[in-house]
């Protein structure tokens, strides 16, 4: 059997899907760059006077097909998917034009640095060890779920305030909506299996090697950013009666290792390593580097 190359592939994908709909309906194929500069190709679908498209990414569906799914069972397949998260309401996009109606909502994250230096040449953000904090509008949908929109220059500009009023605001907002969870590994795994996410944990990180543990907020989104907050940082050092290493497993958890254990910078660094490799999809990853905490001096620093 000979299969379609990738680009044929995805035209197929859109005219048929297309077809399907009719033509009140609007299909656009384009290109999304996520984080970390990763760009993945994907399918839009709305109606033609409709504000909200959602979006369905195409890389895997081609995977599937090499796997042997027909194109027909692919086609339906992305509209069953865009039946379960079309916007059920109106979307009125002219709020995100009004300050008052977003800073609520305004949160911190982290992303590595050299990875969205073309990113953070459009974004407010602040250096961060190897790292840069940036700003996000977070939105929470019955049908979507989590959602984030990127706050660039030109909506800080139209909302006109500072780059520290927006950060200031961020950083308040940060912990209020997003609060701290510390958990053991079993804890972290138990978590993603009640929500019935699958989560196969790399040997290296399942603690029989060392104790470890997760810090992450309480929906295990852009978790890492806590990292930013010494306060955490303090109350995780005074629950282990330890400084403590920081592996930053990706944008959404960081593994705490107590100082007290066996494993030095070296071990921890090739782990991490290794399991951003194996284990980390490309846009959630966040740093090959580790970091430490010292709680008696309140410092975090990389490891050197």
């Amino acid at each position: 059997m000979k299969f379609l190359s990738y680009a044929d592939f995805i035209c197929l994908m859109q005219t048929q899907t297309q077809e399907k709909l009719g033509e009140g309906m609007q299909v656009r194929l384009h290109t999304v760059t996520k984080n970390n500069a990763v760009r993945l190709d994907a399918l839009s679908i709305s109606e033609k006077e409709g504000k909200i498209a959602p979006t369905v990414y195409l890389n895997e569906f081609y995977e599937d097909y090499l796997n042997g799914q027909s194109i027909p069972d692919l086609v339906e397949k992305i509209l069953s998917l865009y039946s379960q998260y079309r916007p059920r309401v109106r979307f009125d996009p002219e709020f995100y034009t009004d300050f008052e109606r977003v800073k609520d909502r305004l949160v911190c994250r982290l992303i590595n640095r050299e990875r969205n230096a073309d990113l953070l040449r459009q974004i407010p953000h602040r250096p961060f060890l190897d790292l840069a904090a940036v700003v996000y509008y977070a939105f929470e949908d019955e049908n979507l779920g989590l959602g984030a929109i990127t706050v660039y220059g030109c909506h800080r500009e139209q909302w006109g305030i500072t780059e520290e009023e927006l950060f200031e605001t961020a950083r308040e907002n940060t912990l209020r909506l997003q609060p701290e969870e510390f958990l053991g590994m079993e804890g972290m795994i138990d978590k993603f299996h009640e929500r019935g996410v699958p989560i196969d944990v790399p040997e290296e990180f399942s603690g029989e090697m060392w104790p470890m543990y997760v810090l992450t907020n309480r929906s295990n989104y852009y978790g890492a950013a806590l990292l930013l907050f010494d306060t955490v940082l303090q109350d995780v050092a005074d629950r282990l009666g330890d400084d403590f290493w920081i592996l930053p497993s990706s944008i959404h958890e960081c593994i705490i290792v107590p100082a007290g254990f066996a494993a030095t910078g070296p071990e921890l660094k090739k782990i991490v390593w290794e399991a951003n490799r194996i284990a980390v999809a490309p846009e959630d990853f966040l740093s090959d580097e580790i970091y430490f905490y010292q709680g008696e001096i309140h410092k975090l620093s990389m490891s050197e």
